[in-house]
This record gives structure tokens, C-alpha cells and sequence, in this order.
């Protein structure tokens, strides 16, 4: 699962200075709500405490964030609340109610992988430590918000690491005290692929990771079409 311990203010307070990150969530939350803010009638007193947590760091937090509870003891968590403005292809309105196996339903093997380890680790997770880990991804732009309904542009065969972008996911996982909901913070960075490779010994890096990953993997990434060429040009670099 890649996590380790972080600490509340380095992810949750802010991070854009100019408050820009903030005003654009905000604007889209309220032209567009039912794209990127949704929630379960069960989920009031663990929406209010998720709130009032997030305004500790930011009048106006720029983190998106999902909020996941188990209806029973030993049951798996499910979705009931969120605002996820800049989501990497997915709905949050569409995955309320869904139970976390459901949620990761589409990625290739990870609940035959880990999902016990998944459910394991939040049947242990108490409230006060925080944890820390990324998923990546590839895109055509350094666009945030990838709400399905956007329908951004996809990697092809013409695919350069000029016009790659690599699309960092930094997560945050924390139980909160009262009603013992899992808050799961999600924040998204951008980065032109090129100035990755250009960076000593991480050109051989990409190359593995890209070459190595699976048919499956590839198809759920929506990087098939795009893989010969940036390998080609990864292969070339020193």
C-alpha cells in the first residue's frame, strides 16, 4: 500500500500561497455541485465533524476529500460524503454507498492483491496518526479537474514526454475521533514528463515502471496507445 506517517498541517494546510487552488474548488463546487459534492442522510454527524477538522488548517481547504464509514462493526467501509472537485476520472456522486471493494472493483487486481491488507489496516486505524502515500497516473494536460463529464483529451500513439504530464495523487488516511469515520484527503500535482526525465537517473526509472506494468494496468490507466512512443523516447534518454 506504500503508506507511512505524516503529519495534519504539511498536507491539509495550504499550499497555493495566492489561494488560486482554493477559489477554483469553490467556484466549481458552486456552479456545478452535483458533479463534485455528495452525500449520504447518515452521514450528518460525521460530515459536520469532517468540516469542522478540515477548517483547523484553511478557512477554505484546498484538499478534496471522501469521507467512508462501516454501517456495521467488521462490515467494510463505504462512501457517504465528499467533495472531489479535481478527480482523475472518476465520480464521486456515482461511488456514494459503494463499499470499498466496490469502489476499487476496476482496478486491476488490487482487491485479489490487497484487499485484505486494505481491510486489515482500517480495521486497525485508530484516531490521531496520519498516513501518507500517492498514486500516479499519465495525462494528455495539466488540467485538475478530470471529472468524466470533461471529457479530456487521451494519451495516443503521437504521445511525446513534451506533452505527458505526470499526475500525482498525494493521499491522506485519518479516523476521526468522535464519529469514527475514515477521512481520506486527495490532492493532485502535475508534472510535465519531460522535466521528470530530465532529472539524474529517473529516465531508466520511468522506463521500468512504464515497460514493466501489465496489459490490464495499462488499459485501466488509459495508456496503451501511448506506451511505444514514450518508451521509445524514454529508451533514448541517458
Amino acid at each position: 500500500m506504500g503508506l507511512r506517517r505524516g503529519e495534519a498541517g504539511a498536507f491539509w494546510q495550504d499550499w497555493d500561497a495566492r489561494g488560486s487552488l482554493a477559489r477554483q474548488r469553490q467556484h466549481w463546487l458552486e456552479e456545478s455541485p452535483s458533479l463534485y459534492a455528495a452525500s449520504l442522510a447518515e452521514a450528518e454527524v460525521a460530515l459536520a465533524e469532517a468540516r469542522a477538522w478540515r477548517l483547523r488548517f484553511s478557512d477554505q481547504p484546498e484538499p478534496d476529500w471522501v469521507l467512508l464509514a462501516a454501517p456495521e462493526e467488521r462490515s467494510p467501509l463505504k462512501v457517504i460524503a465528499g467533495e472531489v472537485v479535481f478527480p482523475s476520472a472518476w465520480s464521486l456522486p456515482e461511488k456514494l454507498g459503494q463499499s470499498l471493494p466496490e469502489v476499487h472493483g476496476p482496478v486491476p487486481d488490487l482487491e485479489t492483491k490487497l484487499g485484505s491488507s486494505i481491510a486489515t489496516f482500517f480495521q486497525k486505524l485508530e484516531p490521531g496518526p496520519l498516513w501518507l502515500r500517492e498514486n500516479w497516473g499519465l495525462a494528455a494536460d495539466a488540467e485538475l479537474d478530470h471529472h468524466p463529464s470533461r471529457q479530456r483529451p487521451r494519451l495516443g500513439p503521437e504521445a511525446t514526454l513534451d506533452t505527458t504530464w505526470l499526475r500525482l495523487e498525494h493521499q491522506c488516511l485519518l479516523r476521526l475521533p468522535e464519529s469514527r469515520a475514515v477521512l481520506f484527503g486527495i490532492r493532485i500535482t502535475c508534472h510535465r514528463l519531460s522535466d521528470i526525465a530530465a532529472l539524474p537517473g529517473l529516465a531508466p526509472r520511468l522506463h521500468r515502471s512504464l515497460s514493466s506494468m501489465t496489459s490490464s494496468m495499462a488499459a485501466y490507466k488509459a495508456l496503451t496507445a501511448a506506451l511505444p512512443a514514450l518508451l521509445a523516447e524514454l529508451e533514448a534518454r541517458p
